[in-house]
């Protein structure tokens, strides 16, 4: 945290020698691309180059004024982090560019090694406004820098969509928030704490109720998280149904690959939600971390339905006098968690029935109207996933309702598309069958409910419709079968249940 930017080159760890990568920064990019299988690598910069800004001296060497800066913390930042105080910025100065020109051949020369080393992002971290003092000001500085590194963004990272590769962190603050034009992705939280056993139930706490205000702004990132971990499936859970990118930051062969496949398909897609999760309606001014009653409860909306994750967060909240997250107990009780499919906002207009599915259990109930609860014991730390769909009922009295691929945390995230039951067509051939119509991805276990039991399920293969064998629960109306392996010709699965 003491140095400043001393060079745009990658440094000696990606110099070819003895203790540096063989074959540099490129070399690296290439190895990781082309024999590992990734397909996008980012670095990371500080949005002022870095932790202590510009060194005055490589400014000279490109012909751009630095000026060393010792900012002074405002008395409520000093109330919460005091050691801003006598911290290294504060300390020996931040270097820092004012002139916006100055800035755009700042960025061009910080990023053009990055492209050609095969860089295909960036992650910017900020900090700009809290070291304006006398340099006109944090919501200034942050104003100019902001605008050169979205400009260069633009021009050294973007996909053949238009889309900025690029993260944002560490940028909560207004000044910051409002002046992203380009990029769209900003952390909502504090660093995910793989040592710190009170920071898990408070980081997904706070994921949530942040994304209430940055989701009208940004996506927000709910940050990294450890696989293999004691928190791992509270942090999967979150993320899950959580609308944000989903990452890990395992150490290298060190990763439980049972979980992430819950996560992540075969291609590396994740089947996200389509909105910012945010916590319901009823727990909004609940105190989740400290009243001892209360379930968060985040709710999410996919193509066809939504979701709904509860989880027992209990134990840690933020203490305004100490400006810690304070532990308030180690052990609390079992708490029900009460989820109507109301909870899901862009369901509100559906009058029902709806079927629900609990993603732990695999059970499936049948919620007549939309305020009708599906009651689950959560145990401390403990969660579960509570995807909700309409139920379509023919004049028949057939109902069916697509729920998604059961293993998957975000078990609705699956479908792409769905039609309604289509009744029955008198032509020359005879009687078609009644049929329902499902797009979804792959592979996997899909689950769905049914009444009365299909006569068969067709699913589509190039230009032909194979059976599908199924599996069918009279009692639950439970209607379950395997979707093989996508490719590349047909892409996701088309699926067609009929009915004599």
């Amino acid at each position: 945290f003491g140095r400043q930017l001393s060079g745009f080159d990658p440094n000696h760890k990606f110099q070819p020698g003895d203790d540096g990568y063989e074959g540099g920064l490129k070399g690296l990019v290439s190895v990781l691309k082309d024999k590992l299988g990734l397909k996008r690598v980012y670095c990371w910069h500080a949005l002022h180059g870095y932790w202590r800004g510009v060194d005055p001296e490589l400014g000279k060497s490109f012909g751009v004024n630095v000026t060393n800066v010792h900012p002074k913390a405002s008395s409520h930042l000093l109330s919460i982090e005091p050691q801003l105080e006598w911290d290294t910025v504060s300390l020996f100065g931040v270097g820092l560019i004012t002139d916006p020109l100055d800035l755009a051949v700042f960025y061009a020369n910080l990023h053009a090694p990055l492209v050609e080393a095969g860089i295909d992002g960036v992650d910017v971290q900020s900090g700009v406004s809290a070291v304006g003092g006398g340099v006109g000001g944090g919501p200034h500085l942050a104003r100019i820098y902001t605008e050169a590194m979205e400009k260069s963004v633009s021009l050294h990272f973007t996909t053949k969509d238009g889309a900025a590769n690029c993260i944002n962190c560490m940028c909560h603050s207004t000044e910051n928030l409002y002046r992203h034009k380009i990029t769209s992705i900003a952390r909502a939280s504090d660093d995910f704490y793989p040592r710190r056993p009170e920071s898990h139930t408070v980081h997904i706490v706070n994921v949530a109720y942040n994304s209430l205000f940055m989701g009208e702004i940004c996506l927000p990132d709910w940050d990294m998280f450890h696989s293999k971990h004691e928190s791992a499936e509270l942090h999967a859970a979150a993320r899950a149904i959580g609308g944000c990118p989903v990452y890990v930051s395992d150490a290298p062969g060190n990763h439980d690959a049972a979980l992430l496949k819950r996560l992540v398909l075969p291609d590396g897609s994740v089947l996200r939600a389509k909105l910012p999760g945010r916590p319901t309606r009823d727990c909004l001014f609940n105190d989740v971390g400290r009243d001892a009653n209360s379930v968060l409860k985040i709710w999410n909306q996919n193509t066809y339905g939504g979701v709904v994750g509860a989880f027992h967060v209990q134990g840690v909240a933020w203490n305004f006098d100490t400006h810690e997250n304070e532990v308030l107990g180690t052990s609390y009780p079992d708490l029900i968690a009460s989820v109507k499919p109301h909870d899901v906002e862009s369901l509100r207009d559906t009058n029902g029935p709806f079927v629900g599915f609990r993603h732990r259990t695999g059970s499936i109930e049948i919620l007549p109207n939309g305020h009708f609860p599906m009651n689950d014991q959560i145990s401390h730390r403990g969660w579960e996933i509570f995807t909700i769909v309409p139920l379509q009922v023919a004049n028949d009295g057939i109902s069916w309702a697509p729920i998604g691929l059961a293993d998957m945390l975000n078990t609705g995230g699956a479908i792409l598309q769905t039609g309604n039951i289509e009744q029955p067509i008198q032509n020359g051939e005879g009687t078609k069958p009644k049929r329902a119509y499902v797009e979804s991805r792959g592979p996997g276990l899909f689950v769905s409910y049914a009444k009365p039991s299909p006569d068969r399920i067709l699913i589509e293969d190039g230009n032909n419709l194979l059976n599908l064998s199924f599996l069918y629960d009279e009692g639950s109306g439970k209607l379950s079968f395997m979707l093989p392996n996508e490719n590349s010709q047909t892409g996701s699965h088309k699926v067609y249940i009929e009915w004599d």
